[in-house]
């Protein structure tokens, strides 16, 4: 894998795969990544999961046949998978996400529409339309009993919410990027969810995190004030 995220965010020479069925799309795509710093390798769709370890992978996504984005995932070859969607409505954008997508945007986006896509997703954030985020957010408004989120589970949702990487949340709260990264994953296991994405979309839908949660949390930001000391198990 290009490991080239550096401790700033920057993605300058991320290594990205573009595993689509169109050669002439891959080729179009490639050029203006590789203006954008990035470097990357084509390959059709079949051949990605032989082609070596990734930092991105932008792999096409059809309504018809997903099953590739489910492989890629299995195989953990990219370290974060962007779908490429040829039918981009609410419920694809949702099935993509049930099966392991980090990033998601319409094949005939704008150039820049991808790559902003891209970076947010090696960053560990994501960019939905709002349409599809309201369309995530519909559905059962309250948690199971057995959930118990505590109050700072809440806030470092809220966090992530406002899009906070994980390395600063780590930071504030005085524990170490790995032992935070476990105490989110743990997070996302009790929401049933697979991604940052599908966390906030079930927070918010559940009522777990709000409007007024993320003010706060950006007002003590703001202050300099980090977030109370999380439990690690």
């Amino acid at each position: 894998m290009g490991g080239s995220i550096s401790g700033d965010g920057s993605t300058r020479n991320a290594a990205i795969l573009i595993a689509h069925g169109i050669p002439a799309y891959r080729y179009g795509l490639a050029l203006g990544l590789e203006k954008s710093e990035f470097a990357v390798q084509e390959s059709a769709p079949a051949d990605a999961p032989d082609t070596g370890e990734w930092d991105a992978c932008l792999v096409e996504v059809s309504r018809s046949d997903a099953t590739m984005l489910a492989t890629l995932r299995a195989t953990r070859r990219a370290r974060v998978l962007i779908a490429l969607l040829d039918e981009p409505d609410p419920e694809d954008y949702r099935a993509a996400l049930r099966l392991g997508a980090d990033g998601l945007v319409a094949q005939d986006a704008a150039l820049d529409e991808i790559i902003t896509v891209l970076r947010l997703a090696l960053r560990g954030s994501v960019l939905l339309p709002l349409d599809v985020a309201r369309s995530l957010s519909a559905g059962t408004t309250r948690p199971p009993t057995a959930l118990n989120l505590t109050g700072v589970d809440r806030e470092l949702l809220t966090r992530l919410a406002m899009g906070s990487p994980v390395a600063d949340i780590a930071k504030s709260a005085g524990y170490s990027e790995r032992q935070m990264y476990r105490l989110v994953r743990e997070i996302y296991h009790r929401l049933g969810s697979r991604n940052r994405s599908e966390a906030i979309a079930t927070a918010t839908r559940w009522g777990l995190i709000s409007g007024d949660e993320s003010a706060t949390a950006a007002g003590s930001e703001a202050a300099g004030r980090p977030p109370p000391r999380a439990r690690c198990h």
